[in-house]
């Protein structure tokens, strides 16, 4: 099974686009006859403007957020993977660790992890044995200190 790249999908949907169908006679225009034709052609039209806005957008990231080579994004992933190798926490725990991190109250955390709020108090409580520690405040200082939860992380920011 062969996969596409990005700059393949984008191009195919560059230079995709909307399509109208033969006119009976040469020469002729295409226009719908009944209401669902036309319904399909306003659907059509504005399906089209989607794609060309999404394309504008991918092109205004792009300038915003030039992509990295694939050699630096291996790299930092395999830095990423030393970082959390030596942490005693799941990536689960630490999730929530790092919502704690975040001051997300455990039934904030519960509602956006789609978990039940005892479920993510448990977690709270094997995190903070895992790391030998008696509150989750001293599991955040640990982990911060560690570099297993970094305040990008923590702000909202993603992996860094």
């Amino acid at each position: 099974m062969s996969t596409t790249s990005p700059e393949e999908v984008v191009k195919r949907v560059r230079t995709a686009g909307l399509v109208l169908p033969r006119a009976s006679y040469p020469g002729q225009r295409w226009a719908p006859r009944t209401e669902a034709e036309g319904h399909l052609l306003r659907e059509a039209l504005r399906l089209d403007q989607i794609r060309r806005l999404l394309l504008d957008e991918i092109g205004r990231l792009r300038q915003d957020h030039p992509t990295r080579p694939r050699a630096q994004v291996l790299a930092d992933m395999a830095r990423e993977a030393e970082r959390l190798k030596e942490c005693p926490l799941s990536p689960t725990l630490l999730n929530i660790v790092t919502a704690a991190a975040a001051d997300e109250s455990a039934r904030a955390t519960a509602r956006r992890l789609h978990l039940s709020y005892e479920t993510v108090k448990s977690h709270r409580h094997r995190a903070m044995s895992r790391l030998g520690v008696h509150s989750m405040e001293d599991a955040v200082a640990l982990c911060t200190a560690a570099g297993w939860v970094t305040p990008r992380e923590i702000t909202g920011g993603g992996a860094s």
